[in-house]
């Protein structure tokens, strides 16, 4: 085994706090976008709560199938399966033609989602020390937060002053392929 300089432990510290940002900019791009989808697409609001709600039980879902997974193998091998996936999700989001693709892209959105937590909390306690993981798992934590306020700035630069149809599709693919 390599032996790693003792920063590189913090170092892919911050990698899981950008994977944490990026996951939750990925998730509220549709909540700050979703009246232009909804009038675009011509959905109702309980067509929208039920793309918010697919999300939420895929979520829980790949909750309970990634935690199950990570226990099980390498997190070095499925964790990339899980950031890829939920990059796809989001990129695809962006292409979607109708409700039925949205739908879809926001379950499969919600499932890979998920891996994030147990990938990454499986990593800190791997990488980390017993008296380190407390503050890894906070750094990585805290990308959630910064994603949160970070998006609606995204969304700001991104679509303000621009009204025209499908406009709202580049912040999904932006935030997906990043």
């Amino acid at each position: 085994m390599v032996e790693r300089p003792s920063y590189w432990r913090w170092w892919v510290c911050g990698l899981l706090l950008l994977a944490t940002m990026i996951m939750y900019m990925d998730r509220q791009t549709l909540a700050n976008v979703a009246v232009r989808i909804q009038w675009e697409f011509g959905l109702s609001n309980q067509q929208y709560g039920t793309l918010e709600l697919v999300f939420s039980i895929a979520f829980a879902t790949g909750a309970l199938v990634f935690g199950f997974l990570s226990d099980r193998f390498n997190v070095f091998w499925l964790y990339p399966v899980a950031l890829g996936g939920w990059s796809l999700a989001g990129i695809a989001t962006g292409l979607a033609d109708n409700y039925d693709e949205l739908l879809l892209c926001r379950t499969m959105l919600g499932l890979f989602e998920a891996g994030n937590w147990p990938c990454a909390l499986k990593t800190t306690q791997r990488l980390l020390s017993r008296d380190e993981r407390t503050l890894g798992n906070s750094v990585l934590q805290s990308g959630a937060s910064i994603g949160a306020i970070l998006t609606p700035l995204v969304m700001t630069f991104m679509l303000a002053g621009r009204t025209e149809p499908g406009v709202w599709r580049q912040p999904f693919l932006v935030i997906g392929a990043i």
